[in-house]
């Protein structure tokens, strides 16, 4: 008996051993992947409380910046509620398991209100965030220096993953017109830095923003990583492009310098964003979307207009330097201090930049023209399928560079008495030209009036009916066929496979 006894004792000695750390093992693993839940109340929370409910939240950013958050956390704000200062947070999630921002209970979004801080929301070598639903401001009076909103910095820390900004309203954001690398500023600005270890970003996704009153970039990255073989003077030793890039569906007014600008990207998206003034701060030209040192960055569906530098440039397109295969496309512009500029800085060339069937409206040349070539030589440029009605414009279309692009299939419409059109070197191929004080050499072109249906009562990408083309047009079916086109026009409709219309319409007619 002693034996037996003996035997089931150490039995249950091991089973009490085994079963406790197999179910500590499983909870642990599971509580990894759900998280924890951090509560914050900035009316009447308290700091000395666990912030694990409603009923338990923490009070002030000071305690919250104190946490290190682990993946799968969720911290939430209690809508209604003002916290003043910085949000600083520690630690990171993943793409699977991230770190959550928000909100919870009812009311107005939660405030996050900074005062001339460099960033009201400031990640820095953390990844795996995202932010929904803030209300984010930081007003003050600097006008010199750099300030954000949501402001992430990567200092010599590699490849960054996932950051997700959803839903939050950013504006009232004091600071210069600031653009570079170093210490850019804006609403929404991702930057890598340092000088030891190449770094960037992978998955950033800024979706639905509301930015407003934002005195730098409203939405971008940027980079001191960004010296190549085509930019072999640009910052740091080597090249850390940004990948996995979608900024979509945000609508930014009131901005003080760009739109939004990618640096150093690798097949950015950017679409069906809306940019309403943009400039209104400029000590430099800006444009209200564009790219720098990327490849292949394809900006679509995208509705820019009131951009207005005063003295300088503000163009609703820009193809600029470093950059290959760049892509503008079924985008509306309106009532900007210029459509597009392509210009390359010296010893920056770019190639394979693509501007087809967008829609100008009332774009005018406070810069010299609707559409500038400029700077230095860009090569294989293709301008195809565009329709620019222009009745303010004294210049619609300068090229002062070496550029030689493919100019076939656009209309362009100028002001009563005739816009200026200065190039003798563009290969134009089959355009429409009306008001063009002396048309420029093209064998295939049709001067006259295209018949729009209702030219000028364009509001945006998704009301721009009025540039469809009337049954009778004389830019049906007049253009020329070309090596490469879109899959379809501005409006959907497929492009044929043989005589197709002049501009962003390529349907049968309006009757």
């Amino acid at each position: 008996m002693s034996v037996v006894r003996t035997a089931l004792r150490a039995m249950s000695v091991l089973v009490l051993a085994a079963c406790p750390m197999l179910d500590v093992s499983g909870a642990a693993a599971a509580e990894q992947k759900r998280g924890h839940t951090y509560y914050v109340d900035c009316a009447a929370g308290h700091d000395g409380r666990s912030g694990a409910s409603p009923a338990a939240a923490w009070r002030s950013l000071k305690k919250v910046n104190t946490v290190t958050f682990r993946p799968g956390d969720k911290l939430l704000f209690r809508k209604g509620a003002t916290c003043a200062g910085q949000l600083v947070p520690r630690g990171s999630g993943t793409a699977t398991s991230p770190i959550s921002v928000s909100s919870y209970g009812s009311g107005a979004r939660p405030k996050l209100v900074a005062s001339d801080a460099r960033a009201t929301v400031y990640l820095h070598n953390v990844q795996g965030w995202e932010i929904r639903n803030l209300d984010i401001s930081d007003p003050g009076t600097n006008v010199t220096d750099p300030r954000a909103g949501i402001y992430v910095e990567l200092t010599d820390f590699g490849v960054g993953s996932h950051y997700v900004f959803d839903n939050n309203y950013i504006h009232d954001v004091a600071g210069c017109d600031c653009t570079n690398p170093g210490q850019p500023g804006g609403g929404i600005v991702l930057n890598a830095t340092g000088t030891k270890k190449v770094t960037s970003f992978s998955g950033v996704t800024a979706t639905d923003n509301v930015l407003r009153k934002v005195s730098g970039i409203g939405i971008g990255t940027s980079s001191l990583w960004a010296r190549r073989s085509i930019y072999p003077d640009g910052p740091g030793t080597a090249y850390g492009p940004h990948t996995g890039v979608v900024i979509q569906g945000n609508r930014l007014s009131r901005l003080g310098g760009d739109g939004i600008n990618i640096t150093n990207g690798q097949h950015a998206l950017i679409q069906d964003n809306t940019v309403e003034g943009f400039g209104l701060q400029a000590t430099i030209d800006h444009a209200g979307i564009w790219a720098w040192n990327s490849d292949y960055t394809t900006i679509q569906n995208n509705t820019i207009g009131g951009g207005d530098a005063g003295k300088f440039g503000a163009f609703a397109f820009d193809v600029d330097g470093a950059s290959v295969g760049t892509l503008y496309q079924y985008n509306f512009s309106h009532d900007n201090s210029g459509l597009m500029l392509i210009c390359s800085v010296e010893g920056l060339p770019s190639d394979r930049p693509t501007i087809r069937y967008n829609i100008s409206q009332n774009d005018r040349d406070v810069s010299g023209g609707v559409i500038i070539l400029a700077c230095t030589k860009q090569s294989n440029i293709s301008i195809y399928g565009n329709t620019v009605y222009a009745p303010k414009a004294s210049t619609m279309w300068w090229n002062v560079s070496p550029d030689t692009p493919l100019v076939s299939n656009n209309i362009f419409v100028g002001k009563e008495g005739g816009s200026a059109f200065k190039d003798t070197i563009s290969s134009f191929r089959g355009n429409l030209y009306q008001n063009i004080a002396q048309v420029p050499a093209d064998a295939k072109a049709v001067v006259g009036d295209p018949a729009f249906v209702r030219p000028g009562s364009g509001t945006g990408v998704h009301n721009a009916d009025g540039y469809r083309l009337k049954a009778g047009s004389p830019a049906l079916g007049a253009g020329v066929v070309l090596p490469e086109d879109a899959p379809h026009d501005f409006y959907g409709n497929p492009t044929p496979a043989a005589s197709p219309n002049m501009g962003a319409y390529q349907g049968a007619g309006e009757r």
